[in-house]
C-alpha cells in the first residue's frame, strides 16, 4: 500500500463530540509523567479516576492519599476496565496495549493508547478552555505538534476574558428561558441582544458586570 494511502487510513479523522464524564469511572493504566498529566486533565472535568501502575509519580501518589484518585500499585491485570467509561494506556508496553486494547473491545469501553494512534478509540485533543467555552484541535494523530501550535495561536485570539463573558452569556440564558414566556422563537431575540451587548471587551476592559443588569440590558435592547 502506498505511503499517502496508508497515511489516509491511519489518520483518519474522529468524529468530534464532548464527552460528559463527571462521575465516571476512567481507568488510566501508567503513572509516569504522561499519565499524571492525563489524570490531572480527567480530574478537571470531575471523572472518578483509578489509576494502575507498579510505580506512579509523587503527584499521583499524592491523589490516591487524599483520596481524590483510587490507585493499585501493581501492573495491570485482565478485569482492570469492568465498569469503565473509558481507558488511557500510559504504561508504554506494547504486549500490554495489546491486551488492553482486547478488553476494552470487550468490555465496550473506549481506549486511547498513548502515541499509538492505529489502537486508539478515542484520540485526546490539544484544548483552550476559558471557562464554558472549550475550542478542541486534533490533527488525528498525524502531527501533534501542529495541534499543539494552534493551541497556542488560539489561547492568544481567545484572551481570559472569555471565561467571565462566557460565565455571564450562560446565566443571562437561564434567566431568560425562565422569564420569557414561549419558546425558542420568542426567546431568541434575546439572546441574540446579548451576543452584541459587548459585554467580552467591557469585561476585558474591567467593568463589572451584575448578572441582573445584564439581563435588564437584554430586555431593554428587545423590549426599547
Amino acid at each position: 500500500m502506498a505511503a499517502s494511502a496508508r497515511a489516509e487510513e491511519l489518520y483518519a479523522p474522529g468524529y468530534p463530540i464532548f464527552v460528559d464524564v463527571r462521575g465516571r469511572r476512567v481507568v488510566v493504566i501508567g503513572g509516569g509523567a504522561v499519565a499524571q498529566r492525563k489524570v490531572e486533565t480527567l480530574l478537571e472535568y470531575g471523572a472518578a479516576v483509578h489509576v494502575v501502575a507498579p510505580e506512579v509519580t509523587e503527584v499521583i501518589r499524592n491523589l490516591a492519599d487524599t483520596g481524590t484518585i483510587s490507585l493499585e500499585e501493581r501492573v495491570w491485570q485482565p478485569g482492570d476496565l469492568h465498569a469503565a467509561a473509558l481507558a488511557i494506556s500510559a504504561c508504554g508496553v506494547p504486549e500490554v496495549d495489546e491486551a488492553i486494547c482486547m478488553e476494552a473491545a470487550a468490555e465496550n469501553c473506549l481506549v486511547n493508547v498513548v502515541d499509538v494512534p492505529e489502537r486508539c478509540g478515542f484520540i485526546v485533543p490539544s484544548i483552550v478552555k476559558r471557562g464554558p467555552l472549550q475550542s478542541a484541535i486534533s490533527t488525528s494523530g498525524a502531527a501533534p505538534t501542529e495541534a499543539k501550535n494552534i493551541r497556542r495561536q488560539l489561547e492568544g485570539d481567545f484572551d481570559e476574558s472569555w471565561e467571565p463573558y462566557m460565565k455571564l452569556m450562560g446565566q443571562v440564558r437561564l434567566l431568560v428561558k425562565e422569564r420569557i414566556a414561549g419558546g425558542e422563537p420568542q426567546r431568541r431575540p434575546y439572546y441574540e441582544a446579548a451576543s452584541l451587548a459587548g459585554w467580552r471587551e467591557r469585561l476585558a476592559a474591567g467593568e463589572v458586570i451584575e448578572v441582573e443588569d445584564a439581563y435588564a440590558e437584554v430586555c431593554k435592547r428587545v423590549e426599547g
